[in-house]
């Protein structure tokens, strides 16, 4: 749905950039866990390796185009008695079928036959379209968490230009970081986006809505060749990923887990078994592993981070030669990209990927973090770890934290947030 630097993306274990291009370069220590031809850094499942009936899902190859490349859904399948081999064929019809389904509705660059999603939204402003429930409930949780990053569509557009780029002269003419120019165009495109008289999504019921966009916004998008207002953007994983988890648990397959690339993890298992989180923590040009936090039950996990780990990270970074980085987490306020933390993890058994995630937008973008913010959320049952001077701190006091990084003079420890 966006366009990359690569079309044929291949997996990073690790990067080390050289002294004339400074990228991260990551800790030779760190490990990055492969799963079906790509690198996903998430849950490792701890008995994974005994081989005990877990598989990747797989979308089928003969399928239509689908999202399944950005996510892992792992299954012990004939856990349950029934036939593996029936189990998982069925499993792959079911997870190709959400993932075509996720594809098409959040694509905003392609229009498909009897589907009304973003793109077909965007092309229809002030008109009342009836949408796909997934769509309908996605607007109205944005709604509910007052979260407008929906309609900074035009300043993705922008970002994804810099994204696109294969070296830093060719940033200049889209970075409002060294452009005054762009900044000021970032500006007058945040005003409108935060501006509920100049655009938002009216929910009429019925699974019904409205693009309303003033004539002041319409003539403003025209002369500045504007075609899209609205786009979840990297946003869409977190509201795929529960609409594949809610598949899965009405069929009663809650014997797996599924994970997004960029930090989204819905873990379906209730049986007890115990799971592996790997924690990581960026300092200067170098990022640790942390620690891992241990759990077990149904969990929705939110990991945002200021920097590329995989290639399908260029889709929402770009890494300047002196170690600045450009990211998708922009700012209603004035179009900027911000993050208060490198690393920030983001965790609730009570909630899924995309409601903690909107609750913890506030937190993670914006230029000064607010610890205080995280106690709120804990106190919603939103529990949160980051790392700071080699430290790991954490809000939830039933955390357990094993294989603390400790060689080469780094030490980590922990330490609990009073709440």
């Amino acid at each position: 749905m966006k366009r990359t630097k690569n079309e044929n993306l291949k997996p990073v274990i690790k990067a080390e950039l050289s002294e004339k291009n400074v990228r991260v370069r990551i800790a030779a220590v760190i490990l990055l866990i492969v799963l079906a031809g790509s690198a996903f850094a998430y849950a490792l499942i701890s008995f994974l390796s005994q081989k005990s009936g877990w598989v990747t899902i797989k979308a089928a190859a003969s399928s239509e185009r689908n999202c399944s490349n950005e996510f892992v859904f792992l299954y012990c399948i004939g856990a349950g008695g029934a036939s593996a081999s029936l189990e998982n064929k069925y499993l792959t019809s079911l997870y190709t079928a959400a993932t075509v389904k996720a594809y098409k509705l959040f694509n905003n660059d392609e229009i498909f036959a009897g589907v009304n999603n973003i793109a077909y939204i965007n092309m229809h402003p002030n008109e009342v379209i009836e949408v796909d429930e997934l769509l309908y409930n996605a607007f109205s949780l944005l709604e509910r968490y007052n979260c407008r990053s929906l309609y900074l569509a035009p300043i993705y557009a922008e970002y994804d230009n810099i994204f696109v780029c294969e070296d830093d002269s060719q940033i200049l003419a889209y970075d409002p970081f060294q452009n005054d120019e762009i900044r000021s165009y970032y500006a007058e495109l945040a005003a409108f986006a935060s501006s509920y008289d100049a655009i938002n999504i009216e929910l009429l019921g019925d699974n019904k809505i409205r693009l309303r966009v003033s004539a002041e916004y319409q003539q403003y998008a025209a002369e500045h060749g504007i075609t899209d207002y609205i786009d979840f953007f990297w946003m869409k994983n977190a509201f795929i990923i529960d609409y594949l988890a809610a598949v899965m648990i009405e069929n009663n397959f809650t014997l797996g887990a599924i994970s997004s690339y960029n930090g989204f993890v819905r873990n379906l298992d209730g049986s007890g078994n115990i799971y592996s989180y790997h924690l990581y923590d960026r300092v200067g040009n170098t990022v640790y592993p942390s620690g891992i936090m241990k759990y077990t039950g149904p969990q929705s996990i939110v990991y945002l981070r200021n920097y590329r780990m995989t290639e399908l990270d260029n889709q929402y970074y770009y890494e300047l030669a002196n170690g600045e980085t450009r990211t998708s987490f922009i700012d209603i306020t004035d179009g900027l990209c911000k993050s208060s933390k490198n690393d920030l993890v983001t965790y609730s058994k009570e909630y899924g990927c995309a409601e903690i995630l909107l609750q913890m937008l506030p937190v993670y973008i914006t230029d000064t973090f607010h610890e205080e913010a995280l106690t709120s959320l804990a106190q919603n049952s939103i529990y949160s770890i980051y790392c700071e001077d080699s430290v790991i701190y954490y809000n939830d006091s039933e955390l357990i934290l094993t294989d603390l990084y400790d060689r080469e003079n780094v030490t980590y420890t922990s330490k609990i947030i009073d709440r």
